[in-house]
């Protein structure tokens, strides 16, 4: 149906801007000569003629969001479309009862009765803002935690593009500035860096990195370890997302891990000589005589008991007789293979685990009786010690100390750890009777 200033004979345009569900009006220079009941109804006004008869400076605030002068903003608005023929932005409205809102308006130039006028189509984007703007916030508040994680945290999606990232992860990974300035980086891209650089040990890089898109490909979620070459130790959990896509965290454990072991040595080796101390020994024990089970071959353990040390720390105190246990330590380890456990009992006595001997018991004896001469003998040489007391300078004194050994052979679990120590513990006491620096045998 005509309106009042607008006349056409394209019937099919008068309806389309009619059913258009959208808000829709002409504008004949700077006038509304038409609009669909879609814009009434929008706009909350009571008719078309009241609506057209609203000057255009009623539909909006004085100024725009950006702080622009409404009208002036209009006017460039409306020459951008006749220039471009088309021209899309946000716009500020007022409706009837003065509420503002936001639409999102397009302008079009046409033709109508061999005129060109604006064909004018705006959406109220409220809605849409309001989600915008949750969603802004949502995003800034997830890249705030991300950031202030304590950990490195990477985020990819189902295509394997790297979508967030924090700063503690490009630092716990090592990887430079400019390997981020790569548009669309993705994990293959990681993987390949890392294998290339050697973080995942000797190997064809890329067939590290196939290996590794495969597993991710079928991505489950997992913890694991890795220390990294420069010793970084680190512990990576990753977890699928919903839509595809994955997000791993990488914590730092390094401190922890030193912890760890310095625990772990408390309580398994001796302070002073980092021997294993009688815990650890009790285990090794266990481990040989099981050993001597499987394989049919003997083992021996030696009971070690240092003669003189009571006067040296007597005379010189107890960082003297500290030097002489280290030296002792050393010597100890000098006289047995790698597969044989030195352990520090206690005080001035030591433990020589020997493991697999000969199956034959004299041959075995033969072969302990040959180790425990070798440490009587190398113990027995003269030790040279450092004397330092405050404001005096150091001085070095020369100590003879022999050691009383008792060995005890053992094969299979014929016998328990507590036997097998008595009866080493009661060779070395025949030891010290027979004169010390001696050995002798006791089987059981």
């Amino acid at each position: 149906m005509p309106q009042p200033g607008f006349t056409t004979d394209h019937g099919w345009f008068q309806q389309l801007f009619e059913s258009s569900p959208d808000p829709t009006w002409i504008i004949d220079g700077n006038r509304f000569v038409a609009c669909n009941e879609a814009a009434i109804r929008t706009l909350g006004y009571a008719s078309r003629e009241e609506f057209l008869n609203v000057h255009p400076s009623k539909l909006s605030p004085p100024q725009q969001p950006d702080g622009q002068d409404s009208y002036v903003k209009a006017e460039r608005m409306m020459a951008l479309a006749q220039d471009k023929g088309l021209h899309r932005f946000e716009w500020m409205h007022t409706r009837a009862d003065g509420m503002d809102f936001l639409a999102e308006v397009t302008l079009s130039t046409v033709s109508l009765e061999d005129r060109k006028v604006i064909y004018c189509v705006w959406r109220d984007i409220t809605e849409r803002k309001l989600i915008e703007e949750k969603l802004r916030r949502q995003n800034d508040m997830l890249s705030a935690i991300i950031e202030n994680f304590p950990g490195g945290v990477s985020v990819f999606d189902a295509d394997l593009r790297l979508t967030a990232h924090n700063d503690k992860f490009r630092q716990l990974m090592a990887l430079p500035d400019d390997f981020f300035e790569k548009p669309g980086l993705c994990f293959e891209d990681f993987i390949r860096y890392n294998a290339v650089r050697g973080d995942y040990g000797p190997g064809d890089p890329e067939q590290q990195v196939a290996g590794m898109l495969a597993r991710v490909r079928d991505f489950q979620p997992h913890t694991f370890e890795r220390v990294r070459p420069n010793g970084t130790a680190l512990e990576i959990r990753g977890m699928p997302l919903p839509d595809g896509g994955f997000v791993t965290i990488y914590m730092d454990i390094t401190a922890r891990k030193h912890a760890e072991d310095e625990i772990r040595n408390l309580a398994f080796y001796d302070t002073l000589t980092q021997l294993p101390n009688r815990r650890l020994l009790s285990d090794r024990l266990s481990q040989f005589m099981a050993a001597s089970k499987r394989g049919g071959r003997h083992g021996a353990l030696m009971f070690l008991d240092l003669d003189n040390f009571k006067p040296l720390n007597d005379e010189y105190g107890h960082a003297i007789g500290d030097q002489l246990l280290i030296e002792v330590c050393a010597r100890l380890r000098s006289c047995v293979r790698e597969i044989d456990t030195v352990a520090r009992f206690g005080g001035d006595e030591f433990v020589v685990l020997l493991n697999e001997l000969n199956p034959a018991i004299d041959a075995s004896r033969a072969q302990a009786a040959s180790v425990a001469e070798k440490i009587r003998s190398r113990l027995a040489e003269p030790y040279r010690l450092i004397v330092r007391s405050e404001g005096q300078a150091e001085t070095s004194i020369e100590h003879h100390c022999t050691v009383s050994i008792g060995v005890s052979l053992f094969i299979d679990h014929a016998s328990s750890q507590d036997d097998i120590l008595k009866w080493a513990d009661k060779a070395m006491y025949e030891a010290k009777e027979a004169g010390r620096n001696s050995i002798r045998f006791c089987d059981g």
